[in-house]
C-alpha cells in the first residue's frame, strides 16, 4: 500500500513540472511549484508576539444539507433560488439548475397547510438554529428584481411567461407595512418583508434575524435565469440597486449588518464576470477591478445618507483549482486531487503560489485574494469589514478535506477575516465537520481553539501547517494545531515555545482519525515536553491539536555576598563596641527602608492594570535607572558603615594597649627607629617640594 502511495505521489510531483496538458492554456504563462516531501520541521510558537484577535464568526455554516453533529457559530441561507423567492407565497425558481422550474421546493418539508405562510424559509432558518444551538441568523433578500409567482412547473422564456410567471420587486413600499401581505398585487416589497421579520422575531439588537445578504452572486444572474432575457448587470446597475436596498434595510433595523455584493468569485470580483459592464460604467478604466469601483460608491452613497450602508465586504471562494490532468479538485477524489487540494488554500494568502486554474493564470495580479480585498477595503472603503459566506476546497470525505478545511479557519483567524461559512458542495462531509469541530468543540463539551491568535512559524515548510491560540476565558491554557500534508511520509515536529510567563505542560490532545473522521485522543506518551519544548511523529496527512497548561516557574532565590561580616575570623580579637554597632545598626536601617520604597514604586508602577501601554514602557525605563541610583546609594552607605567599625574597633585597640604591661626595651628601640626613618622620609619630601 505505501509503495503504492509512493507512486501517486511521485505521479503528483511529476505532473507539477510538468504542468498542464493540452492545449487550453498552452499560449498563458505558467508557475508550477514542485513540493517535496520532508522529513521534519522545526515550530516557533511566541505567546507574546502578533496577537491577533479571532473572529468567533469564521465558524460559519450555510443551511443546507445536514448540519447535525457539528458546532458553528453562523447559519445563512444560501443557493441560487433565493434570488427569486417570494417571502409572501413561499414559491421560488431555481433557474438552470432546477429547469428554470416555479415551485414550493425550499419550503416543501413543511406540511402542505403551511405553504402559504409569509416567510417560511425564515421560519425555517430560525427553527434550525434553534435545533442546534446557532447563535447567529443571517437572511438573504432577493435584489434580482423578479421572484416566482406560481409554483405551476417550468417557465418559458417568452414575453408573456415573464409578465405572468413573475412578480417584480421593489425596494420601499411607502405605505403601511402588512402582517399579512398583499398576495394580488403583482408585486412584492422587500422593505416589508425585512419589517414582517422584525415583527416577528425582534429586531437585530433583540436577537432576531443579526444580518441581511444583498441577493446572491448576481454576477450570474443573466446565466442563472436565461428565461428572463435579462442582460448582464453594469457596475452602476449593481451598486444603485445594493444602495437602494441596504438603505431600505436600515432604515427599518438599524443594527441589522448588510453584507453584499457577495459575488461568485475572483473572476466576477474583477468585472462582474463581463466587461461590458466596465465599460458603460468605468470607462476611463478608473478602477483597476470592480471591488474598488463597488467599494467607492457605497461610501459615497453611505457619505450622502449620513450613516454605513455596506458594513461587511462578502465574497463567495469555491476553488477553481485543477490538477494537471485537468481534475477539478473540488469534486476529485483521486489521490492527486487530494495532493493538491491541500495546496489550494494557499490561494488565500500566499503571493508566492500560484495555483492551477484558468482564472489565476488570467488574473494573477490580483492573488493572494484575502490581503488583495483588504487592500481594497482599506482605499476604498476603510473598517469595512471582509466575509467569505461561502467558500468550499472540497474533499468532504477524505482527510485531505480536513487538512483543507483546517488551513482555511486558520487562514481566516491570521487574515483577521470576520465571517466565514463552508457550504459544502458534497452531501456527506464528515472530514470538513471534524476540522469546524476541531476549532469550536474538539472534546464534546465546548472547548474551542481560542480566542486571540499568538505568532507561529513553520520555517515556510508547505508539507505542514501550525496555528496556536490563546483563550481570555483561560489564560494559561495555549492550543497548537498542526498538519502534516505529506501522504506517503511521517514528519517529526520539533516545537520550541516562548513564554515570558509560563512554563508549559501539555495536558492532552486532539486528532482526527484519517478512516472514520472522529476525534480522539492520542496517547500523551507520544509527544516528549519539557521546558517549552515539545517534539512528536505526525503520521501521514494528519491533524492534531495540543492543549497545553502553562505554570509560573518558581523564582530561585540567587544568593550573594552580604556587605557585613557576620561571623569573626579565628585570628580577631573578641571585641564589642556597642557605639559602633549603634551606628551600623542605624545605617542598615536607613538602606532596607530605602529599598522598601522602591520596591514599592516599582510594583505601583507596573501594575498590570494599566492600560496605556506607552506610559507604561516610559515608567519601566526611569524604575530601572532610580533602581541602579537606590543601589549605588546602598553600597556607598555600606562601605561608609563598614569604615566606621574599623575606626571603632582600631580606637578599642588602642585603649587595650595602654592598659596592657610595658613593652620590652629592644622593640623600643626598633620602634623609634622606625618611627625616625618615616620622621626623616616625610621631612625630605617636603624639603624636596620646597625647592
Amino acid at each position: 500500500m505505501k509503495k503504492y502511495k509512493q507512486m501517486i505521489s511521485f505521479a503528483a510531483a511529476l505532473s507539477l513540472i510538468c504542468g498542464l496538458s493540452g492545449g487550453a492554456f498552452a499560449d498563458n504563462e505558467m508557475y508550477v511549484e514542485i513540493i517535496p516531501e520532508t522529513g521534519s520541521v522545526s515550530v516557533t510558537v511566541d505567546t507574546g508576539k502578533d496577537i491577533r484577535k479571532i473572529s468567533p464568526y469564521i465558524y460559519g455554516i450555510n443551511d443546507i444539507g445536514d448540519i447535525s453533529s457539528i458546532s458553528p457559530t453562523v447559519i445563512k441561507q444560501t443557493g441560487i433560488s433565493l434570488s427569486t423567492y417570494n417571502w409572501e407565497t413561499n414559491y421560488s425558481n431555481s433557474g438552470i439548475l432546477g429547469m428554470n422550474t416555479n415551485d414550493i421546493s425550499l419550503v416543501d418539508d413543511y406540511p402542505s397547510s403551511k405553504w402559504n405562510t409569509p416567510a417560511l424559509y425564515a421560519d425555517k432558518l430560525v427553527a434550525r438554529s434553534r435545533m442546534y444551538n446557532i447563535p447567529v441568523r443571517l437572511i438573504t433578500l432577493p435584489m434580482m428584481g423578479y421572484v416566482a409567482a406560481d409554483s405551476m412547473g417550468i417557465v418559458s422564456d417568452d414575453e408573456f411567461s415573464k409578465t405572468t410567471r413573475w412578480h417584480k420587486v421593489k425596494f420601499n413600499k411607502n405605505d403601511t407595512y402588512l402582517n399579512n401581505p398583499d398576495t394580488d398585487d403583482d408585486t412584492v416589497y422587500v422593505d416589508e418583508y425585512v419589517s414582517f421579520l422584525v415583527n416577528r422575531f425582534g429586531s437585530s439588537a433583540e436577537g432576531g434575524i443579526n444580518g441581511y445578504f444583498l441577493d446572491s452572486e448576481p454576477d450570474k444572474w443573466s446565466e442563472n435565469f436565461p428565461v428572463l432575457n435579462e442582460p448582464p448587470l453594469t457596475f452602476a446597475e449593481l451598486a444603485d440597486r445594493s444602495a437602494e436596498l441596504a438603505n431600505a434595510v436600515k432604515a427599518i433595523d438599524s443594527n441589522a449588518f448588510v453584507f453584499g455584493p457577495s459575488l461568485s468569485g475572483l473572476k466576477g470580483c474583477i468585472d462582474l464576470g463581463n466587461s461590458s459592464g466596465r465599460a458603460i460604467s468605468d470607462p476611463q478604466n478608473e478602477y483597476s477591478w470592480f471591488i474598488d469601483y463597488y467599494l467607492s460608491e457605497m461610501r459615497a452613497r453611505s457619505v450622502e445618507k449620513g450613516y454605513r450602508l455596506l458594513d461587511v465586504l462578502d465574497v463567495h471562494y469555491y476553488t477553481e483549482a485543477q490538477t494537471p490532468l485537468g481534475v477539478d479538485i473540488l469534486t476529485g477524489t483521486d489521490d492527486i486531487s487530494n495532493a493538491f487540494r491541500m495546496q489550494s488554500v494557499r490561494t488565500l494568502w500566499d503571493p508566492d503560489f500560484t495555483e492551477n486554474s484558468p482564472t489565476v493564470m488570467m488574473y494573477k495580479q490580483f492573488t493572494p485574494i484575502i490581503p488583495t480585498l483588504q487592500a481594497s477595503i482599506r482605499m476604498n472603503y476603510p473598517k469595512t469589514r471582509l466575509s467569505f459566506s461561502e467558500y468550499d476546497f472540497g474533499g468532504g470525505d477524505n482527510m485531505s478535506g480536513a487538512i483543507a478545511e483546517i488551513d482555511a479557519l486558520g487562514i481566516f483567524a491570521s487574515q483577521e477575516v470576520y465571517l466565514a461559512c463552508l457550504s459544502p458542495q458534497s452531501d456527506k462531509y464528515p472530514f470538513q465537520k471534524a476540522a469546524l469541530n476541531l476549532f469550536t468543540d474538539y472534546d464534546g463539551k465546548g472547548s474551542g481553539f481560542g480566542s486571540s491568535l499568538v505568532y507561529s512559524d513553520n520555517e515556510n515548510d508547505n508539507m505542514s501547517s501550525v496555528y496556536a491560540a490563546l483563550d481570555d476565558s483561560d489564560p494559561e491554557i495555549l492550543r497548537i494545531i498542526l498538519t502534516n500534508k505529506q501522504m506517503v511520509n511521517e514528519k517529526d515536529f520539533e516545537i520550541e515555545i516562548n513564554s515570558d510567563e509560563y512554563i508549559y505542560e501539555l495536558e492532552s490532545a486532539a486528532a482526527i482519525d484519517k478512516e472514520t473522521a472522529d476525534i480522539y485522543q492520542p496517547d500523551t506518551d507520544i509527544f516528549e515536553c519539557a521546558d517549552n519544548k515539545i517534539s512528536f511523529t505526525a503520521d501521514t496527512t494528519s491533524a492534531y491539536m495540543l492543549i497545553l497548561r502553562g505554570t509560573v516557574p518558581e523564582e530561585e532565590t540567587e544568593v550573594t555576598d552580604s556587605v557585613w561580616v557576620t561571623e569573626l575570623s579565628e585570628t580577631e580579637p573578641d571585641v564589642t563596641d556597642i557605639t559602633s554597632e549603634t551606628e551600623a545598626t542605624e545605617v542598615s536601617e536607613s538602606s532596607e527602608s530605602v529599598i522598601s520604597v522602591s520596591e514599592s514604586f516599582i510594583e505601583e508602577a507596573i501594575d498590570p492594570s494599566d492600560e496605556t501601554v506607552p506610559d507604561l514602557i516610559e515608567t519601566e525605563i526611569t524604575v530601572s535607572t532610580s533602581a541602579e541610583e537606590v543601589t549605588s546609594e546602598i553600597i556607598i552607605s555600606s562601605e561608609e558603615s563598614v569604615s566606621e567599625e574599623t575606626s571603632a574597633e582600631t580606637s578599642g585597640k588602642s585603649d587595650d594597649n595602654e592598659k596592657s604591661p610595658k613593652v620590652p626595651l629592644p622593640l623600643k628601640i626598633i620602634i623609634s627607629m622606625m618611627c625616625l626613618t618615616v620622621v626623616v622620609g616625610m621631612g625630605y619630601v617636603l624639603f624636596s617640594d620646597k625647592k
